[in-house]
């Protein structure tokens, strides 16, 4: 949604018609954004979810474990979706990492523009890190890949090559650049650069919000994100270790959760551990407000939270809790804008040293501001995205 509605935005705004399928809090944006939606009614909340773990090696691992391994229920949905194209008719299908949709548009022979990232774009290695990676694309009769092949194949439409490529459409577009996505052969799958694309929605911000980042210590803001995701436990693992530090760090700390249910479980565990009063538990910060005003950020490594450190030129400390997420922290310590701090080394005496480094090295901070100065002509060019989207 962070990605896919600033964009929705844009082409409406060029003249575009626009209808969305969105879920959960995409839900509650895209309405008060005044985007209509397809159909209510479609949902994925009954897919089956796998055991959770944050270290998976491949895409094609990912996605069967969250769920859509299972191709009677991927089959389902697919049919179920395509009929609701039929009844609107539409020029192009706009997909950022949306399973269903892509197999849609394959199918159905509606041209798909697809957001994509460098780590799930065929051309990339995702753990360029590893000499024993195990290679993305693997042909093993029971893999992802073979079953939506065998899908496609009844469905009388073109075969994937790689697992990958199904993130790849008639335009492929980064919300990125170069140095943070690097992808070679741009030209394969029509892939362009667009510029890192925020959703920074204008809101009345409470004076007791804005009084949080009034401080005369250094401002520290952590974002987890959902306690519980795909992965297992991954917000809760970076609150539960920041709690633990948050009485010895000679700063001011502002943690979010990104939703009201984990601000509550937050609250009291934190009444439980906090000798002191000035760390702040809330919900939702803005993205602006949170980094503009922030000197160093705390997040878990999601693509447009490391977007977002270049757009605001802020130093972090990024804990990637899982895979794709660690690709992006490895890109962002590769560029000097942040120290990363694995999972599997995470505690609250690594996470501490991790804070203070790069809050006393200024070099970060001049990094990421030399960053910011480089690529600041390209942050959020969605014309760039309506004129791909004219060409077609």
């Amino acid at each position: 949604m962070s990605r896919s509605l600033p964009i929705a935005l844009a082409l409406a705004e060029a003249g575009y018609e626009i209808k969305y399928l969105g879920y959960d809090m995409a839900k509650e944006y895209m309405k008060k954004a005044g985007i209509e939606e397809l159909c209510p009614e479609f949902s994925i909340s009954d897919i089956k979810k796998g055991s959770p773990n944050p270290y998976w090696n491949t895409a094609e691992e990912f996605w069967s474990m969250i769920g859509y391994g299972n191709m009677p229920w991927v089959e389902r949905k697919v049919d179920e979706l395509i009929n609701l194209l039929k009844q609107f008719f539409p020029d192009y299908i706009l997909s950022d990492l949306g399973i269903l949709a892509c197999l849609a548009a394959r199918i159905t022979g509606i041209p798909l523009i697809a957001i994509n990232q460098s780590c799930y774009h065929p051309n990339v290695k995702l753990k360029w890190w590893e000499n024993n990676y195990e290679a993305e694309n693997y042909k093993d009769k029971d893999s992802l890949l073979n079953k939506l092949n065998a899908f496609l194949k009844k469905k009388g439409a073109q075969q994937l090559n790689t697992f990958t490529e199904i993130f790849t459409g008639r335009l492929t577009i980064i919300p990125g650049f170069y140095d943070f996505d690097p992808i070679p052969n741009l030209e394969k799958y029509n892939t362009h650069y667009v510029g890192p694309v925020l959703y920074t929605p204008k809101e009345n911000v409470s004076e007791k919000l804005l009084k949080l980042f009034d401080a005369d210590q250094p401002i520290i803001f952590c974002y987890t994100a959902r306690f519980y995701d795909n992965v297992g436990e991954s917000g809760k693992a970076i609150f539960d270790n920041m709690i633990k530090i948050a009485d010895k760090i000679d700063a001011s700390i502002i943690i979010s959760t990104g939703n009201k249910k984990d601000e509550l479980l937050a609250l009291d565990i934190a009444s439980k551990e906090l000798k002191s009063g000035k760390v702040s538990i809330v919900d939702y910060v803005p993205l602006d407000m949170a980094y503009e005003k922030s000197d160093l950020v705390i997040h878990h490594g999601g693509h447009g939270s490391c977007l977002a450190q270049f757009y605001y030129g802020v130093p972090s400390v990024i804990i990637p809790t899982h895979t794709e997420r660690e690709y992006n922290a490895r890109m962002c310590e590769k560029l000097h804008v942040g120290k990363m701090l694995p999972r599997r080394e995470l505690n609250s005496a690594n996470l501490k040293n991790c804070i203070n480094d790069v809050l006393n090295d200024i070099t970060y901070k001049k990094s990421v501001r030399d960053w910011k100065e480089k690529v600041s002509g390209d942050f959020n060019n969605l014309d760039k995205v309506v004129k791909l989207v004219d060409s077609l």
